[in-house]
């Protein structure tokens, strides 16, 4: 059976800052097989949620094998179409490391639909780093199942949103055995008429003791009219564990901004420099160190057009 697609809207609690339905265009006819006695779309669903769903009915499913000891580098820049959904479907064997670096670059108008679902086994290493600059709706989604001991995740990410532009950076972190390691900071600037957005959601399940899971999000409103909305979450069912989440939006720091000011620096240039000085500390240490320049080099780019 073939019918339209109900696209999540406000309603939808995990949807409630990225209102898909009213996104799409009215000329966009999105179908998906509803026959829940397919595998492939029944087991998309249950991984990657609607984007899941849209992804196996697009044929954009891409699965990820990583060995036990192996140490892989991937690096995604996708050109999206106006509505290309992806998921990337993870393993990471035992002693295995991923290291995914995703750059979503600005385009006029679009939906941005993108979805990973990683399993970590025991002694795994993920570490995800992802650059936004949104879109008429860009969600990124990052779904991560922590299904062995001494396992570590990474999830990092930076949004940078103009006029028009909505950057959604949504994530789960599933602790499901002992002795797990988590570690997130997630930085956004956003200008007048843009929005970020930052769910993130970590969850210790009963008996994952020793668990040690941070998770930070700072936002930058950067005038008047900029747009952010966060929601952090920790839901622990174990005792013995060290928890924290954070979470800040507001301006430039004045006193910062004065110091620069002061030593003959134009307030342009100022602003541009804490600017760069706030969102370069998201990405990550230990990349190669042309990537690094890289993702500093797309900051400049976009604080190059800052008023």
């Amino acid at each position: 059976m073939i019918a339209l697609v109900d696209l999540p809207s406000r309603r939808v609690e995990a949807w409630k800052y990225s209102d898909l339905a009213r996104a799409m265009d009215e000329s966009m006819q999105i179908v998906l097989q509803r026959d829940r006695a397919d595998p492939l779309v029944s087991a998309a669903q249950a991984r990657g949620g609607i984007i899941g769903a849209l992804a196996t009915q697009a044929g954009t499913v891409e699965a990820l094998e990583v060995a036990a000891g192996a140490s892989v580098l991937r690096i995604d820049r996708p050109i999206y179409a106006n509505l290309e959904p992806r998921l990337l479907d993870v393993n990471i064997a035992p002693g295995g490391r991923l290291t995914r670096v995703v750059v979503q670059a600005g385009i006029d108008g679009g939906v941005v639909l993108d979805a990973a679902c990683v399993r970590v086994a025991a002694g795994g290493v993920f570490q995800q780093f992802v650059l936004a600059e949104g879109a008429k709706l860009a969600r990124i989604e990052t779904n991560v199942e922590i299904e062995g001991e001494g396992a570590q995740v990474a999830l990092n990410g930076i949004y940078m949103v103009d006029a028009g532009r909505h950057a959604d950076l949504t994530s789960a972190i599933s602790h499901n055995c002992a002795g797990g390691v988590t570690r997130q900071l997630i930085k956004g600037a956003v200008r007048k008429g843009g929005r970020g957005v930052f769910q993130g959601k970590i969850v210790v399940a009963h008996g994952a003791q020793k668990t040690d899971a941070r998770q930070y999000h700072h936002g930058l409103l950067l005038e008047e009219g900029a747009e952010i909305f966060a929601k952090p979450e920790l839901m622990i069912h174990a005792d013995d564990v060290q928890c924290a989440h954070g979470n800040t939006a507001g301006g430039l720091d004045e006193s910062g901004l004065f110091y620069l000011r002061s030593r003959g620096v134009s307030e342009r240039q100022a602003r541009a420099l804490l600017v760069e000085a706030f969102l370069g500390d998201a990405i990550p240490q230990g990349l190669p160190d042309d990537l690094n320049e890289e993702l500093l080099g797309l900051i400049r780019d976009w604080l190059g057009g800052a008023p």
